[in-house]
C-alpha cells in the first residue's frame, strides 16, 4: 500500500474525469481473494429498472458474536458522480466491501442505482427506498443470511451517499413528504466523501445537475440537494433528536486529500447538522482518513 499512498501524496487533491480507473487499478492488487466463509447471492432484482439490482454477502460460519437472525445489515451504495459506477466495478471491487464485513458477522447488501441521463430527481432517492424496502421484506430469510431488519446501517460513498441522504431527508421536499418519516427503520448512516452540495462551476457537474434536476440554476436544485433537504426538514423531525430511541446516528467521513467540492459540502452539512440537532449543538461523528484521496478503496483485510 505504501506505493499507493506515495502516489496519492504526489497527486494530493487532483482528481479529473477518468482518474477513477487509474486509482482502481492501483488498489486492485491489494484486495484479498474471496473467503470461503462468505456466501454471495448476486443480481437480485429490487425494482423495475434494469439497474435495480443488488448483491448480498453473508457469513456461512457460526463463529461470530451474533445469534441467528440478529446479524446487523450494511447497505453499501457506490459513487460515480451520478453518471457512472457499479456494485461490481470489477471482479473484486466493490465485492471487497461485502467480503470484509461479512467475515465479521454482518450481512452486506451492495446495490446499484439508476444513472443519469436515464434518471431524474428523485429517482436515485427512490431507488434507495426500494432497496431498503426489499431488505425489510427479505433479509431475515436464511437465503440472504438471516439479517435483522432493526439493525440496518446505510453506507454511501460520494454520489451514493447523496442518494441515501436525499432518501432519508425526503420530508424536506413538500412534494415528497413520506407517510412515515423513517420506514423501514435505520440504525445509522455513514456518509463517506459525499457531495451534499455542488460546485456548478465545473462543466461536468453542470451537465449532471441539468440532467438530474432539470436545471443547473441553484434556486432549482439547491432546495432539493441533500443539504437543502436536510435544512428544510420539519422542526419535529426524529432525525434531529439524540435522546429519542428512534435516533439515527450519523458518521461523516472524509479524507486528507479531498476534492474541494466534497470537502466544502461535508463542512456545510456538518454545520447544518450542528445547527438543527437536538439537544442544540449535538455533533455527528466526524473522521478524516489519513493518506487517502476521494477514490479511496476499502481494504478486505
Amino acid at each position: 500500500m505504501e506505493g499507493v499512498f506515495e502516489k496519492i501524496a504526489q497527486e494530493t487533491t487532483s482528481f479529473n474525469l477518468g482518474d477513477e480507473d487509474i486509482w482502481r487499478c492501483l488498489y486492485e492488487g491489494h484486495y484479498a481473494e474471496p473467503p470461503e466463509t462468505v456466501s454471495v447471492v448476486k443480481d437480485v432484482r429490487y425494482g423495475p429498472a434494469e439497474r435495480n439490482r443488488l448483491d448480498v454477502f453473508f457469513p456461512t460460519n457460526d463463529n461470530t458474536k451474533w445469534t441467528k437472525k440478529s446479524k446487523p445489515v450494511l447497505i453499501f451504495v457506490h459513487g460515480g458522480g451520478f453518471f457512472s459506477g457499479d456494485k461490481g466495478w470489477s471482479e473484486k471491487c466493490w465485492a471487497n466491501v461485502g467480503y470484509f464485513f461479512a467475515q465479521h458477522g454482518i450481512v452486506v447488501v451492495t446495490a446499484n442505482h439508476q444513472l443519469v441521463p436515464h434518471v431524474q430527481y428523485p429517482g436515485g432517492a427512490d431507488d434507495m427506498q426500494k432497496v431498503r424496502e426489499w431488505i425489510y421484506h427479505n433479509i431475515a430469510s436464511e437465503k440472504y443470511g438471516a439479517g435483522s431488519v432493526d439493525k440496518v446501517v446505510l453506507l454511501g460513498h460520494s454520489s451514493g451517499g447523496a442518494h441515501i441522504a436525499m432518501n432519508l431527508y425526503a420530508a424536506g421536499d413538500p412534494s415528497r413528504v413520506p407517510k412515515q418519516e423513517l420506514f423501514p427503520p435505520v440504525a445509522g448512516v455513514i456518509y463517506l466523501s459525499v457531495p451534499f452540495w455542488y460546485d456548478r462551476r465545473k462543466p461536468i457537474r453542470q451537465r449532471v445537475i441539468r440532467q438530474y434536476y432539470g436545471s443547473d440554476a441553484e434556486d432549482v436544485w439547491g432546495p432539493i440537494s441533500a443539504l437543502g433537504l436536510f435544512e428544510n426538514l420539519p422542526d419535529d423531525s426524529i432525525l434531529f433528536f439524540h435522546r429519542d430511541s428512534d435516533k439515527v446516528p450519523v458518521y461523516l467521513g472524509s479524507v486528507k486529500w479531498e476534492v474541494q467540492e466534497t470537502a466544502d459540502a461535508t463542512t456545510a452539512f456538518f454545520n447544518a447538522y450542528r445547527k438543527r440537532s437536538k439537544p442544540a449543538g449535538t455533533l455527528p461523528l466526524l473522521d478524516i482518513l489519513d493518506k487517502h484521496n476521494h477514490l479511496r478503496r476499502y481494504s478486505s483485510g
